[in-house]
């Protein structure tokens, strides 16, 4: 069940130099689109407000703290959702961007797109994983917030962080469940995600020092101006690892198992 760390990040970074066009350029587009809804609904919630209110008064030499207020009503809100939505669709078709790179299928900018041809597919497989995981992160969360209240001290929310292993285990348990929706589109997501658990079984600390070997890179996108052009191919280089870990974990979970060339959208 052992995975080859080397040889794996070795096929992804193959994968990604022989892909056309560079897949910085469509990562460079996947950010550009990305932070442009990000500040849409940042204006939407009142964020950006808020935060030049706070500029402004640091300025003054009076800090404070301002609360972001919606500045569109109900109609914002609902466009804020809509946007949201679009994000995590966006996010599914980088995913299946990444797979076909792994797969050295022809890829490109219109693969972050595809992410809609299965729409609600997609938005549920973003949301079921995340609402799983926020509801094993409550066995930290009620605990903590009940005692920092009733005594008064804050410290109790890092006296408490192992409690936060069982979230910490689902989020593991369900990474695969977006590439396992795109490969079985007879599958329900409920399916997807029970399959990635499956999937993950004896495997979550294995991804977690794969996660950890990209340490590194990250501290290098951390440097200005060069890191955050660096960071465009390490974004790819982890995604298409991903991808392929995917493959194998499926590969040895699933004896026979052979994958579909492009991923089904």
């Amino acid at each position: 069940m052992g995975l080859n760390r080397r040889q794996l990040k070795k096929e992804a970074r193959t994968a990604i130099g022989n892909a056309r066009p560079r897949p910085y350029w469509v990562c460079l587009a996947y950010m550009l689109i990305g932070t442009l809804l990000s500040v849409l609904t940042m204006s939407l919630d009142g964020s950006i407000e808020a935060y030049k209110q706070m500029f402004l008064s640091v300025r003054a030499g009076i800090p404070t703290l301002v609360q972001p207020r919606p500045v569109a009503g109900a109609m914002g809100w609902v466009l804020d959702v809509a946007l949201q939505v679009m994000g995590a669709v966006l996010a599914v078709g980088f995913v299946i961007y990444a797979m076909r790179l792994w797969r050295h299928v022809r890829a490109g900018v219109g693969d972050l797109f595809d992410g809609f041809g299965v729409f609600f597919r997609a938005v549920w497989i973003q949301f079921l994983p995340s609402l799983l995981v926020g509801l094993w992160s409550m066995i930290y969360a009620f605990p903590a917030a009940t005692l920092v209240v009733m005594t008064g001290q804050s410290w109790w929310m890092i006296a408490l962080l192992p409690l936060m292993a069982p979230a910490i285990m689902a989020a593991y348990s369900y990474r695969l469940a977006a590439y396992v929706m795109l490969d079985h589109p007879e599958m329900g997501c409920f399916q997807c995600v029970t399959q990635s658990k499956y999937m993950m079984q004896g495997r979550r600390w294995e991804l977690f020092k794969l996660d950890m070997s990209f340490l590194g890179w990250a501290l290098l996108c951390c440097v200005p101006v060069i890191g955050w052009l660096l960071a465009l191919w390490v974004y790819v280089y982890v995604q298409v690892t991903e991808a392929g870990y995917y493959e194998k974990a499926a590969a040895q979970a699933m004896p026979g198992w052979v994958p579909p060339e492009p991923p089904p959208v």
